[in-house]
């Protein structure tokens, strides 16, 4: 019988930690970033808990370890980062911030000191195994995200399990790298002279390989591993991008495995172009998207609608181009590796690249909250496109500075007989993204077309899916939805799919987790717009959608306007969410009316911000009727005082209120409104 020790060296066992070690890293660090912007939100600002990202700076604590660290050092921050990861789903919102954090910061302390660690005579194939291990982790974080319409399904009540496994898996492989026998101690260490003769002639070259290191992380973080992201930037097909990004990946990961040496087909001019190619086409996906918002209060609306198939060029071809970055990702380690930096150094250079990893997620937070930090957030307002064109340019700068020597390798034959458990494994993992985009996707059905007299009109401010602690609620709200049963729902603070709510699409996953309740949806204004998201969840077919933005000085207004099909009834739908000055808060109401002006059938409905003593609440009542105060004039109804209530129904006066209602119960941290309606 084979020892685990030789089990362990047969299937890869470096290949298979490093995997799991990166995928845990990327659930980390959305955790962690999800968890400040959260606990942020309840009060729309900024405070001390955004200092929790500074664990990215961890690095600098190996400037102190001069002559390196040892492997059991090495392997013990592994499986810091294996238990936190554990436990992390058991914390609540403010607790993540630590359990997350300090996960997050032992990753970025294992990673240099991992690459402090390769020896001269393995460094092709450790290159190689940083690459196609990072493209699993991303593979492996797409799936499981699928299997549960975009929420990572490994985080998720009983299916933790599935983590526990992973976590097991990872630590086994650590165990087993334990008893691997290390060669002697002079074949470990290169010579200080290669570090004099490699860095010193030019120090500036170690950070730009570190940054492009990170940028790969980053850009993979902000949007390839979980491709909803993408989607919701475009208005694009959800599971095809999903299906494309997988496929382009796992293509990478299967290339590398199979047949490693075509590697050295690419030449330098090759690597250029395809760089190149695919940063133009990411700032084309997003630039084609974006629009030029209202300057003034006297400004004409912004009208914005669903993309015509050449707005998807750029995006398609970006996904096509996808593999350049896992190519890049092993040519900057061997670079790095090769250029034998020591411990110190490499760490200076790691705790840069922190910093520039703080400096990019707080960059592309205030392209969507621009209005909420004062002076510094003004700046990046409409600049989406801003961050990832800076990290296009640190991951295809230093490219063109690569040693001709480390594009080629020469010791990558490995047996077939140990490819085919890889192979068997990307392949199931593909099968099962496929399998859960299909499985999950709502399929709605109209109802049958027999007289239809009856609505229920539902609107809700879901907080991001958070509650007034801000724990994620994203089951209780969808429970409380399906008490109500309603047959039109409005979401407001919907727009989630971005790193600050952990890459999770809610509009998607309340569209598929109301089982049987067959829900059409519109998620509204796209996320590059930076709106706080308004969508629209129909039992009855959506037959138009647009988007609207009317001039705003705090955040964006987008304002969703749909026609919904009911029997023979068309109903005209808004969904709104404005916020800012008096200003801004007139010009959205005096535009939404006028939008309206003479239209039956009207539902316009959403978190106003304003009262019912405002002027902007005058403005409209002179048009449509108040749900509420129509069935309880006095604003008091079922034991509730609503007389301060900022979410309202709005309705034309050739529909008939028969019932209204609050629910004040805390899944967020506004209530939930609906009214029954006749015609």
């Amino acid at each position: 019988m084979k020892s685990i020790k030789n089990f362990i060296k047969e299937n890869y066992s470096d290949l298979i930690l490093l995997s799991i070690l990166f995928l845990f890293f990327l659930q980390l660090i959305s955790d962690l970033v999800e968890s400040i912007y959260v606990l942020d939100l309840l009060h729309t600002s900024l405070d001390e808990k955004v200092a929790g990202i500074i664990f990215l700076l961890t690095p600098i604590i190996l400037i102190f370890f001069k002559k390196g660290v040892s492997k059991k050092f090495l392997y013990i921050l592994a499986e810091i980062i294996i238990v936190l990861r554990v436990i992390n789903p058991f914390m609540d919102t403010g607790s993540k911030i630590i359990t997350a954090g300090i996960g997050v910061g032992c990753f970025m302390i294992f990673f240099p000191a991992y690459l402090s660690h390769i020896r001269k005579d393995e460094e092709e194939q450790k290159s190689i195994n940083l690459g196609v291990g990072f493209a699993i982790a991303v593979v492996l974080s797409i799936m499981f995200r699928s299997l549960l319409s975009t929420v990572d399904i490994s985080s998720y009540k009983g299916f933790q399990v599935i983590g526990w496994i992973l976590a097991t898996i990872a630590t086994i492989m650590i165990i087993g790298r334990f008893n691997i026998e290390t060669p002697p101690e002079s074949n470990q260490i290169r010579s200080p002279s290669d570090e004099t003769i490699n860095t010193k002639r030019n120090p500036k070259k170690i950070i730009t390989l570190v940054l492009g290191l990170i940028s790969i992380i980053i850009i993979i973080y902000f949007a390839f591993s979980s491709p909803t992201v993408i989607s919701r930037w475009t208005e694009g097909n959800y599971i095809a991008i999903t299906i494309i990004t997988a496929a382009m990946i796992s293509l990478f990961a299967i290339i590398m495995i199979i047949k490693p040496e075509l590697i050295n087909k690419l030449k330098p001019s090759m690597i250029w172009l395809w760089n190149g190619l695919f940063v133009l086409s990411v700032i084309l996906t997003i630039v084609v998207n974006i629009i030029s918002f209202p300057t003034s209060p006297s400004s004409q609306p912004v009208i914005v609608y669903s993309p015509t198939w050449p707005y998807y060029i750029p995006l398609y071809l970006m996904l096509l181009l996808l593999p350049i970055i896992f190519f890049d990702f092993i040519f900057l380690s061997r670079e790095l590796i090769n250029r034998n930096p020591s411990l110190p150094k490499i760490a200076r250079n790691f705790t840069l690249g922190g910093f520039f990893f703080i400096i990019l997620i707080l960059m592309f937070i205030f392209t969507n909250v621009w209005g909420y930090v004062d002076v510094v957030s003004l700046i990046f307002r409409n600049l989406f496109w801003l961050p990832f064109l800076i990290l296009g340019i640190c991951i295809a700068g230093p490219m063109l500075r690569i040693q001709k020597k480390n594009l080629q390798f020469s010791r990558t034959i490995i047996e077939i007989k140990e490819k085919i458990p890889k192979l068997s494994i990307l392949a199931s993992l593909f099968l099962l993204t496929i399998i859960g985009l299909l499985i999950n996707s709502a399929s709605p059905v109209p109802p049958s077309n027999g007289s239809i007299s009856t609505l229920t009109v539902f609107t809700y401010n879901i907080q991001q899916g958070a509650n007034e602690t801000g724990d994620i609620n994203y089951d209780s709200q969808i429970a409380l939805i399906k008490e109500v049963n309603p047959d039109i729902i409005g979401l407001q603070e919907c727009d989630s799919a971005r790193i600050s709510l952990g890459n999770v699409d809610v509009v998607r996953y309340f569209a598929d987790r109301l089982t049987g309740f067959n829900y059409y949806s519109y998620y509204g204004p796209k996320t590059v717009t930076g709106t706080y998201g308004v969508a629209v969840l129909s039992k009855y077919p959506i037959i138009n959608a647009l988007s609207f933005f009317t001039y705003s000085d705090v955040d964006e207004i987008g304002t969703a306007e749909v026609q919904i099909r009911v029997g023979s009834e068309i109903f005209n739908v808004y969904i709104n969410h404005p916020a800012g000055s008096h200003e801004a808060q007139l010009t959205h109401i005096t535009t939404l009316i006028n939008r309206i002006g003479s239209k039956n059938r009207v539902i316009s409905m959403g978190d106003f911000n304003f009262r019912q003593d405002s002027e902007y609440y005058n403005i409209s009542v002179a048009v449509l009727q108040d749900a509420w105060l129509t069935i309880f004039p006095s604003a008091v109804g079922y034991g509730l005082n609503m007389s301060d209530r900022i979410d309202h129904i709005f309705l034309s006066s050739d529909i008939t209120v028969s019932d209204a209602r609050y629910n004040i119960d805390p899944q967020s941290d506004h209530p939930a409104h609906w009214a029954e309606i006749t015609w």
